[in-house]
């Protein structure tokens, strides 16, 4: 058996296609290739050489071999599934390179789609004190990880929970006297989460609109003000949808003993 690489042994086989096409976005880009041993040896493929043109080679930095893992016998030919990687942050758009094997040179056309993606670190948050009004901040690291400018969103509100809610509106319809029906219950529990349900807790990013470039890192900092109607004696909790992340957050009450 004869191992082929990107520096070893590529001229003993053969590449069907005129042109490979590879698409997806950078960490992603998907296509197929057949090949073809016209040899005596069994083919064990690792890898082949790709070569970037000039303009692609300014962008993507390196000649990255096309990693292929496949085993001919004498003879086969076989179409193979590419999966491909480039640089995270390699700017949408199509970039051509060159595959030079068996002495021929065949084409293949990269076309990079756009791809937002962040990764924010702290996720989660623990406050102390739940007095009405209250103001909580946190802050947060964004990283950039993919090929577009990311701008930090702005969010005016979300939810603060009390963390018993539920357990107490159920238990209470549960528990009424005058709910004797199914709907009497369901009716008993809804009012009593109506009567006990806050208001929208505010909140407030400091670097909303800004432009994080991709790769980029920066510090985001968030105002959680509590709603005027929460309890100072009870716990809330809730989450906030930052792009396509969640953060969650807890407010453990902490009041003097009369």
């Amino acid at each position: 058996m004869i191992t082929v690489t990107s520096a070893a042994y590529n001229e003993k086989l053969t590449v069907d296609n005129n042109e490979i096409i590879l698409n997806g976005p950078p960490g992603e880009l998907r296509g197929q290739i057949t090949l073809r041993n016209n040899n005596q040896d069994t083919l064990r493929i690792k890898a082949l050489n790709l070569t970037p043109d000039t303009r692609a080679g300014q962008i993507l930095k390196a000649a990255l071999p096309l990693n292929i893992s496949c085993r001919l016998a004498p003879g086969e030919e076989k179409m193979e599934e590419i999966l491909h990687e480039v640089n995270p942050q390699t700017p949408p758009g199509i970039y051509e390179s060159t595959l030079n094997v068996g002495g021929q040179v065949r084409k293949v056309k990269m076309l990079v789609q756009p791809h937002i993606a962040i990764e924010i670190y702290p996720i989660n948050f623990t406050f102390q004190d739940t007095t009405p009004g209250k103001l909580h901040t946190a802050a947060f690291t964004l990283t950039n990880t993919g090929n577009m400018p990311f701008q930090v969103p702005d969010i005016k509100h979300i939810a603060a929970i009390d963390m018993d809610m539920l357990c107490k509106a159920f238990g209470i319809g549960f528990r009424d006297k005058n709910a004797e029906t199914y709907n009497q219950v369901l009716d008993a529990i809804t009012k009593n989460i109506r009567n006990n349900l806050t208001d929208w807790a505010n909140v407030t990013i400091k670097e909303k609109g800004e432009i994080v470039a991709p790769g980029a890192s920066q510090l985001i900092h968030l105002d959680i003000t509590l709603p005027k109607n929460c309890d100072a004696t009870n716990d809330y909790d809730g989450s906030i949808r930052f792009w396509d992340q969640e953060i969650t957050y807890l407010v453990k009450a902490h009041y003097s003993k009369k």
